[in-house]
């Protein structure tokens, strides 16, 4: 596709803004936001601000807000529907479809020329059956479903979704056909490759503890698979990092566990360690924490559903396990045998650095926003419109009186 040279206005909105050193999908949000202002104006509407104020702190939230602006993000009001009215906008991307339903109309209303994005980040339905076929609980069935139409309906309403993965793709195609889709995966910075040097027996997870699927993780690793490890190779410890770790997880610590929390600068910790290991039983879309650990040169060892989405070889840049006992005797031959150690700590870091690295992004976002540029931006209803008309006028010139007597 030709590229399209044109500086556009482009809105984002957002319930909070991305805190990159906390979870995968707050990186993936801020570096992508990086990305955009290279040839684009860029204003975050953050209207959940207030409420992340109140929860990180202001010293913590102030240093977030920097982070943007030192990147020339404009952070406008927290209200969405008065930074609709106020300025015109070439693009407006929605990050996560929960609050869609709240705002689309208005969107359309104050912004008839703009074309909607939907940033999905994952598909939630699907991490949420994942779930369920673990579980075989009716109620996550029924929940999943739940989701699954609250997700479809807003998607239909953009003019484009941005998914993951190209299996989240052909997901959303399937399921809302009428629906137009771009790719734009996770991504990473790609830092100095530097081999570790053995022994090998330093394993490391990272993740936050918000995200459901990480606390079940880190419970089926050191419940199920290390206690085999050990009576292997008693000599194996364990970091987990990450925030919010509630007090199931902080009760693992032992003697070759160590839960150290939110920790804000990883480099040290990566280069320390050997092995990651990203036991996922459930999720959707593409796990941060894998990308990240082979952009460190460090070896994976996951599940099927862990190494979906990257594209990776199961021996080759990746080592998948089927069970439990699978995934610690994979341990323990990593450990052991250097020849595949240095394979998959090579071949893993060129994988992330040729398809996941800034550079690589730069060009799928560009096209994507070309992409976008060719869509005919979809109408809001003449009876919606004018009712959104009639709400807005009295709002404006009557119900603001009323609340004043």
């Amino acid at each position: 596709m030709k590229a399209i040279s044109l500086t556009m206005k482009i809105l984002i909105i957002c319930s909070q803004i991305p805190m990159p050193d906390r979870a995968s999908g707050d990186l993936r949000f801020y570096t992508l936001l990086k990305l955009i202002t290279e040839l684009h104006q860029v204003t975050l509407c953050p209207f959940n601000l207030e409420k992340q104020n109140k929860e990180m702190g202001e010293v913590a939230t102030k240093h977030y807000i920097n982070q943007l602006k030192n990147i020339n993000i404009h952070l406008g009001t927290t209200d969405v529907l008065t930074t609709l009215g106020n300025e015109q906008f070439d693009l407006i991307i929605f990050e996560f479809y929960h609050y869609v339903q709240r705002y689309i109309d208005f969107v359309r209303f104050y912004q008839s020329k703009a074309r909607i994005l939907i940033d999905s980040v994952d598909i939630h339905y699907n991490r949420l059956f994942s779930k369920a076929i673990l579980t075989n609980n009716p109620s996550d069935f029924e929940f999943a479903e739940t989701v699954k139409r609250q997700e479809l309906t807003a998607y239909q309403q953009a003019d484009l979704v941005i998914a993951v993965t190209e299996d989240d793709g052909q997901l959303l195609k399937k399921d809302a056909s009428s629906t137009q889709i771009g790719i734009l995966p996770n991504i990473h910075r790609i830092p100095e490759f530097i081999e570790p040097h053995g022994p090998y027996n330093k394993l490391i997870f990272v993740g936050s503890f918000k995200h459901e699927p990480n606390i079940d993780a880190i419970h089926y690793f050191c419940d199920e698979i290390f206690p085999l490890l050990l009576k292997m190779n008693s000599n194996f410890t364990l970091d987990v990092i990450g925030p919010n770790p509630p007090e199931s997880v902080r009760a693992l610590q032992s003697d070759n566990i160590f839960i150290r929390g939110f920790i804000e600068h990883l480099d040290e910790h990566y280069r320390k360690a050997h092995i990651s290991v990203a036991p996922l039983r459930f999720g959707a879309g593409m796990k941060g924490k894998i990308g990240e650990a082979l952009s460190f040169g460090l070896p994976v060892v996951t599940t099927e559903i862990g190494a979906e989405g990257f594209g990776l070889s199961p021996g080759e840049n990746i080592l998948v396990a089927e069970s439990a006992l699978n995934f610690a005797g994979l341990i323990l031959q990593l450990s052991q045998d250097s020849q595949l150690y240095k394979k998959l700590s090579t071949n893993g870091y060129n994988f992330i650095k040729i398809n996941y690295s800034e550079e690589a992004t730069r060009t799928r976002l560009s096209e994507l926003i070309n992409q976008t540029l060719l869509i005919s931006p979809k109408r809001l209803a003449t009876l919606t419109r004018v009712k959104l008309w009639l709400q807005i006028s009295y709002n404006r010139y009557i119900g603001w009186r009323l609340k004043h007597v």
